[in-house]
């Protein structure tokens, strides 16, 4: 594992107390409210969101009703674990384990998380993952098909 070096603004201690938080919040999210206000306090007000097969999100608002509202709409048991972390500067990666359900059918996904620290906050996170597990357990979900395709078209009407 490595830590935060002093050529960015992050410091080690900031790292890790970004990972730790990290891991409380996604360790066992109640709903998407407890989720976002755990999260409200470690982001810069105009957080950038970046992730596959969404549009960039601006904000901590937009992370609530854009990002968090319709994932645990369509996850309500969604979790994360972390299993392993670096930092560098005033970047932190963290890889996590998201399980949760779709119908009745459990799924499994990782993501790596980039981080982009500023005075202990994140100013900007870009996801990279690949989403299959989840559209399959939607696709062998059809009472999830609603709930996905509202997300997926919402996305699309938002600007660019």
């Amino acid at each position: 594992m490595t830590t935060a070096t002093e050529n960015g603004t992050a410091t080690k201690a900031e790292a890790e107390a970004w990972v730790e938080m990290f891991t409380d919040g996604w360790g066992n999210p109640v709903d998407t409210d407890t989720f976002c206000d755990h999260f409200d306090p470690w982001f810069h007000p105009d957080v950038r969101m970046i992730q596959p097969s969404m549009r960039p999100t601006v904000g901590k608002e937009a992370f609530r009703e854009e990002f968090a509202r319709p994932l645990f709409d369509l996850v309500p048991d969604l979790h994360g674990t972390v299993e392993n972390w670096a930092a560098a500067g005033d970047v932190v990666y963290i890889e996590l384990r998201l399980e949760g359900t779709i119908g009745r059918r459990p799924f499994t996904m990782h993501t790596c998380d980039r981080i982009k620290l500023r005075d202990g906050k994140a100013y900007e996170r870009f996801a990279y993952l690949d989403a299959t597990p989840l559209v399959k357990a939607v696709a062998r979900s059809p009472r999830s098909w609603p709930k996905f395709l509202r997300t997926q078209l919402r996305n699309l009407r938002r600007p660019a």
